[in-house]
């Protein structure tokens, strides 16, 4: 399971959990979808704490039903006899006795009228979605019967806690879990509730005794609960804690090891869906959550494969991040399995974040996205690099059609599926109200081939915050000193992802004739990729060692200080749409020197950068880039020329304020074309039939989405490595010992 962690450190993340306020309200039916449950024994000190994370949550149909187990702290007492008038969806109960933390949740339990429970201790913080991704886990999973998520341990211990019931074969040794997680009721039912007799491991005791009676449970491999870890715990507060902590352990393993040995647990596991079931599409979330917005902006939901680091997903987070200073409320989804490194700073933005991979097969999705669509009121649906997103369009065009759905396309990838995304773009079209491209050429190119379209695509730029990327001199020597550059020497930046697209060997070649020359030059390589350890091998081959230094990538921040360091930035790819790179570079007075591939000669005009025609990575294309860059290494004073005028080329007509008001204004006329427009039929069982299609080609691929995107890089990849392996290198010589010796003749 991949680790999405939503910040840097658990101080921050906290910090988030307790300053966000949700824009969304609603309430409560008279049939809730979620019963929360918690027992209060004078639990004041971080009440409010709690209270404010349950009150936020994205999924508002919920009671919230607290038994006070005989408080004696009279503040305690005066706040519990206000819960109820602070909300409509809480309702008290009260023990005339203390009867332990066992029984208040009981006493809870037996009130609760929720289809769904859901246990959380009164100084506890959740994230936002949590209570709506567990619901959604179950209704898409019947066989289960709880759920939680990756725990978060803050205060007197901090820790990020990646254990959960794909441990369930060992629970007899300890408890994985904590409390908070979300149980089918009527499967808790069948079982009954927490051992009363137990003052401490009450919760172990009740998941022990699930999962020998075959429940099953599930852990979302998403940070989405904090467990606050104190000293005055019940069980560290007991004046015989070693003694006591290792007689209840014994006691329960005791009570369990057989029946453990009897059923033993298995590692759960998702249910595969049946092959081309069209059920699995039809299949509708039975929660009600009709959500209420405060705001004024549109509600967008954005589909996007991933929050990975790359210009796709810095214009991505951008643009939610603007929108979302304009009152808009975002909900993104993203479609690919990955780490997510960037998931943090989406996360600043909203917590209304989806890893659908996370919660079911990519079949299942359409019933998500339906659900999101409902109960947020979704105005606009904006998909973009997100294969199955384009797939599951034409439904959900069917189902919802008064959203205006809009696309956008960043860049050419040739040799994937023709033209990648551009020919997906185009073969989706008519169920677009709208669509987006990063260029000018981008639009034509898609325009000229697309014959049923009746306009061209929107161009707009993904642009720069020209006020944020700004030379710093302080930057400058802070980094030359840690690099051990002088003040003299040219510094060369290529800050990109290892792939095929990068071209890396030819920056390589590149900086080799270059050092050949003996000029006072020197690179940085700010990146990571599939081709960084081949990479790595041809820098020592080339003996580039001390000219050129490889580190990994770093946040956006910490790249201001990379451009105040560097000179000219060096992008000899393959493809582009207009790289973001190249926008960062001149708004920091970088000469840029790049290949003329599309749309970047709408950037970058005479006397602002370089553009050199791209050539096939021979001799004659490397010649081409050492004559433009041989002069400016020379002169300093023409990179300075340049670059300033780079920059006043962005700041006066490339702003980010400009990319957002575009972006708008195209939000709105695919909301008048919405309203205004009648809606095309679509064929339900063509469109269902091609998503299941799809989904079980991607199933039959083994690699899912993810494999489908990066196929080709891969493979180019493990040809680049093979050759440059020592393996490779002794057979090629084999052979040429085989040849002269007469044994073969090729």
């Amino acid at each position: 399971m991949s680790e999405i962690k939503p910040s840097d450190s658990i101080s921050k993340f906290t910090k988030l959990l307790n300053n966000y306020r949700s824009p969304y309200f609603g309430h409560a039916s008279k049939q809730p979808v979620v019963s929360i449950i918690s027992s209060f024994y004078n639990a004041r000190r971080y009440f409010e704490e709690t209270f404010i994370t349950v009150m936020n949550q994205t999924l508002q149909n919920f009671e919230w039903i607290i038994a006070d187990d005989c408080s004696t702290d009279k503040d305690a007492i005066a706040l519990f006899e206000t819960l109820e008038q602070r909300s409509g969806k809480i309702k008290t109960l009260r023990h005339g006795e203390n009867r332990g933390l066992a029984a208040g949740r009981n006493t809870a339990i037996s009130q609760a009228q929720g289809k769904y429970l859901f246990f959380i201790d009164l100084d506890d913080l959740i994230d936002a979605t949590y209570l709506e991704k567990c619901a959604l886990f179950l209704e898409l999973h019947p066989e289960f019967s709880f759920v939680n998520s990756f725990t978060v341990g803050f205060q007197e211990q901090e820790y990020w806690w990646t254990n959960g019931f794909e441990k369930s074969p060992d629970f007899i040794e300890q408890n994985w879990v904590t409390t908070m997680l979300m149980y089918r009721k009527s499967d808790f039912d069948a079982l009954g509730g927490f051992d009363e007799r137990l003052r401490f491991y009450e919760d172990w005791v009740r998941w022990l005794k699930a999962l020998s009676a075959g429940q099953k449970g599930w852990t979302i491999p998403e940070f989405l609960h904090c467990y606050r870890r104190t000293g005055s715990g019940l069980l560290s507060a007991s004046v015989f804690k070693d003694t006591e902590e290792k007689r209840i352990k014994n006691q329960i393993k005791s009570s369990y090891k057989e029946k453990f040995e009897l059923n033993p647990p298995v590692k759960p596991t998702l249910n595969l869906p049946a092959p081309y079931e069209v059920e699995n599409l039809r299949r509708k979330v039975e929660i009600e959550n009709n959500l209420e917005w405060s705001g004024k902006g549109k509600k967008i939901l954005f589909l996007f494969p991933h929050f990975e680091v790359g210009g796709a997903d810095k214009f991505n987070l951008d643009l939610i991040r603007m929108l979302a200073e304009k009152d808009y409320a975002i909900t993104v989804a993203a479609t690919l399995k990955s780490s997510n490194p960037w998931h943090k700073h989406f996360y600043e933005i909203t917590p209304d974040i989806f890893h659908l991979p996370n919660y079911s097969y990519d079949i299942n999705w359409v019933g998500i996205l339906r659900y999101l669509i409902e109960s947020r009121g979704i105005d606009v649906v904006f998909v973009s690099n997100s294969y199955f997103g384009y797939y599951m369009t034409p439904l959900l065009r069917a189902e919802f059609p008064e959203v205006a759905f809009v696309d956008y396309v960043h860049a050419c990838d040739p040799g994937w599926r023709i033209d990648g995304y551009p020919r997906i773009s185009r073969q989706f079209s008519s169920f677009f109200d709208a669509q987006m491209v990063t260029s000018g050429h981008l639009s034509d190119y898609n325009y000229q081939r697309n014959p049923h379209a009746q306009s061209p695509p929107s161009a707009c730029y993904i642009n720069i915050d020209s006020g944020k990327w700004i030379h710093n001199n302080t930057h400058r020597v802070k980094i030359r000193r840690q690099l051990k550059i002088d003040s003299e020497t040219a510094l060369i930046l290529f800050p990109v992802r290892l792939t095929p697209q990068k071209r890396p060997e030819l920056f390589a070649k590149i900086i080799q004739k270059l050092a050949a020359q003996s000029l006072p030059v020197k690179a940085i390589v700010l990146g990571d990729g599939m081709l960084l350890q081949s990479f790595v091998q041809l820098i020592r081959k080339l003996n580039l060692s001390n000219v050129v230094q490889i580190l990994p990538p770093v946040s956006p921040d910490e790249m201001i200080e990379f451009y105040s360091a560097a000179d000219i930035l060096l992008l000899p790819s393959e493809y582009e749409g207009i790289s973001l790179a190249i926008y960062e570079a001149m708004a920091m007075e970088l000469t840029v020197v790049a290949s003329d591939v599309g749309g970047q000669r709408e950037l970058v005009v005479e006397g602002t950068g370089f553009l050199v025609e791209k050539g096939i990575g021979d001799e004659a294309e490397i010649d081409n880039y050492t004559k433009v860059l041989t002069p400016l290494i020379k002169n300093s004073d023409l990179r300075k020329q340049t670059g300033k005028a780079a920059r006043r080329r962005v700041v006066e007509s490339f702003s980010l304020n400009l990319m957002c008001e575009n972006v708008e204004k195209v939000f709105e006329e695919a909301v008048k074309t919405r309203r205004e427009k009648p809606q095309e039929k679509v064929n339900i069982q063509l469109a269902e039939e091609l998503l299941i299609l799809t989904s079980e080609d991607l199933m039959s691929e083994g690699g899912g989405l993810t494999h489908l995107v990066r196929e080709r890089d891969e493979l180019r990849a493990q040809k680049m490595a093979m050759e440059d392996s020592r393996f490779w290198k002794a057979r090629n010589q084999w052979f040429k010992v085989k040849r002269k010796l007469g044994i073969i003749k090729n």
